[in-house]
């Protein structure tokens, strides 16, 4: 646990399970939550005073608020978005990797050493031609060549092949999914 001092909070990493749930009903936010929800997932480090006045709801109700998100798990956590190239990860790829054996327990195993190595960013379940896609931060392309041929030459976790795309430069970068119901970009 760690106390989040612009906001007198405490809060909690989430669990596994709560990284996976699903949301409950995207119906039971209303637009004070959504607009929380906006305002948290453009700068998670604003202060509930700040907040409070930016969605227009005095200090101990937004907090209220919060805390409920918060426990519901729509709100999982808080984090600090780094640039992979001033830490030391001069490539970043997109690696879909196909499975040769299927089965739960080479699944499992595979999800396990992925999950475990730092240099994997993210990782999703996919269907198509690949299983998996996962974004791999590496200090080099030796070095991603090295860890994707580690996965590749061990039989244990069935990998059929891997397909890579680099990526050259991120235009838009992943900061949390918009509570907003307008898919198009005219929120308010």
């Amino acid at each position: 646990m760690r106390r989040d001092s612009d906001r007198e909070t405490m809060v909690k990493p989430p669990t596994s399970n709560q990284a996976t749930a699903r949301p409950r009903r995207a119906g039971t936010l209303d637009r004070i939550d959504r607009a929380i929800l906006e305002e948290l997932r453009l700068n998670a480090r604003i202060t509930n005073q700040a907040l409070s006045e930016r969605i227009g709801l005095s200090a101990r109700p937004c907090l209220e608020r919060v805390r409920r998100l918060e426990r519901a798990g729509v709100i999982r956590g808080y984090t600090a978005l780094l640039d992979p190239a001033l830490i030391g990860h001069g490539v970043v790829a997109l690696a879909e990797i196909a499975m040769r054996d299927p089965s739960a327990a080479t699944r499992q195993r595979l999800e396990r050493a992925l999950r475990a190595n730092p240099a994997v960013a993210e990782l999703q379940v996919i269907a198509g031609e690949y299983d998996y896609v996962a974004r791999i931060a590496a200090p080099s392309l030796a070095a991603y060549e090295a860890l994707t041929g580690d996965f590749l030459a061990d039989p244990a976790f069935g990998i059929a092949r891997i397909h890579t795309t680099f990526v050259l430069k991120t235009l838009k970068e992943f900061c949390g999914h918009s509570p907003s119901d307008d898919m198009n970009g005219d929120s308010q």
